[in-house]
């Protein structure tokens, strides 16, 4: 099986953390769902999100919590996302939308558009989007002028499965064998978890 993990770090673009075939365990908040994928494409750079929806925001100012529905993946699918703000805000990340990500006991770590000279291989934003449960995301305007817009540029890759545990493609043997560490397997989490749990 290739080197493929996630949060890893090289020059250029990111790999996928698996290929056509490969089995991969998605976990969200406290479920796991076992799966193959049989079907990957690579994402370009877009602007995923314009958190102010064009109407700037003001002055030491925070957003209010907008959803990234751009970043919403379709049934049985995944994506796997790095991302960065081009506007001078600092922006709060929720995912999915009801749970902070870079949460300590008593600070959330924001992102800023620096994020691009301390990690430009942008290891530290990356997420992992499970179909409808997208992430959401604030900004704070920490200037004493409105900025005009808050957006986000996201990069990555989308993943179509298929289930191991049920319907047509199950397999049980397979999943027993992968709950064992018999079979090889990547582990996506596709969520934060909240303080505590």
């Amino acid at each position: 099986m290739p080197d493929l993990y996630i949060f890893k770090t090289q020059v250029g673009m990111f790999d996928p953390v698996a290929l056509q075939n490969h089995n991969v365990c998605i976990h969200y908040v406290h479920k796991a769902y076992y799966r193959k994928v049989d079907f990957l494409e690579g994402i370009p750079p877009f602007q995923c999100i314009d958190i102010t929806a064009g109407l700037g925001l003001a002055a030491v100012t925070p957003s209010g919590r907008v959803n990234i529905v751009n970043l919403e993946m379709a049934n049985n699918e995944f994506g796997l996302w790095r991302w960065y703000p081009i506007d001078d805000a600092q922006i709060r990340l929720y995912h999915p939308a009801g749970i902070s990500k870079y949460q300590l006991r008593n600070l959330q770590i924001p992102v800023d558009m620096n994020i691009l000279f301390r990690d430009p291989n942008l290891v530290s934003t990356e997420i992992a989007v499970w179909q409808n449960n997208r992430p959401a995301v604030e900004a704070i305007n920490g200037h004493a002028f409105l900025l005009g817009a808050v957006r986000l540029i996201a990069i990555g890759y989308r993943f179509h499965t298929v289930d191991l545990e049920s319907g047509k493609e199950a397999d049980p043997e397979l999943v027993k064998a992968i709950k064992i560490d018999k079979a090889p397997c990547t582990d996506v989490w596709c969520s934060g978890r909240g303080i505590g749990d």
